[in-house]
């Protein structure tokens, strides 16, 4: 099955999120997200502002690259997000202290471990969108499970292969278990596969897998 440029656009977060992205960055891409009616721009969270004044379809990342912020700070984050205009939040999973978890050498209490649950009370009361990050190159399957089963649980709106900034990417693989996991809990829960997407056949390749988002720092690259 092959994509149209308009199917691949109304799919894609555009994400501006280098370090070292400039305004003027940030402005290009916002405009083009609303002159070519893309999904969103995912920026920084120093950048929802400024990306507001030139389209409405603006995402913010919370706890951005790696989880590790506690719980409240995610939180603030997300209402201060919200609060200078974004309607989407990326949040990334404390999955490092997930992992831990996991060993058994430690108890946590596993949902808040993962600082998703204030992010979720504070978009939803606001009709803001939830995508959390897995980072799932750091995970084996059922790790990928387990935590997606969380992410589920605690009422995201999306499940996120990956910040774009660890060592790996999305993979059919894990975009296979992600579904199936989901199905499973019989959840309406959507997938969006990020990191690593640079072309057409790879934006194809995850839109047939049923991701219903696709995140790249790219856009012509990604069309037929």
């Amino acid at each position: 099955m092959s994509y149209t440029r308009e199917q691949i656009g109304a799919a894609l977060d555009l994400a501006v999120l280098r370090p070292t992205a400039a305004t003027g960055d940030v402005i290009a891409a916002a405009r083009l997200v609303k002159e070519e009616n893309l999904a969103a721009v995912c920026v920084a969270p120093c950048n929802v502002r400024l990306a507001k004044q030139y389209t409405d379809h603006v995402c913010a990342v919370i706890g951005f690259p790696h989880g590790n912020t506690t719980p409240e700070v995610k939180e603030y984050e997300a209402r201060q997000a919200i609060d200078n205009g974004a309607i989407e939040l990326d949040v990334v999973c404390n999955y490092g202290r997930f992992l831990d978890g996991m060993c058994g050498e430690h108890e946590f209490p596993k949902p808040r471990l993962l600082g998703l649950g204030g992010v979720v009370r504070a978009a939803h009361e606001r009709g803001v969108l939830v995508k959390a990050i897995l980072e799932v190159c750091c995970l084996d399957e059922s790790e990928i499970e387990m935590l997606c089963e969380m992410c589920v649980l605690e009422r995201v709106d999306f499940v996120k292969t990956s910040t774009g900034f660890g060592p790996g990417g999305a993979t059919p693989e894990a975009i296979t278990v992600m579904r199936r996991t989901i199905n499973e809990l019989g959840s309406h829960v959507q997938i969006k596969a990020s990191g690593g997407i640079k072309t057409y056949a790879d934006a194809c390749r995850y839109l047939r897998l049923g991701c219903k988002r696709i995140g790249a720092s790219v856009y012509e690259e990604l069309l037929p």
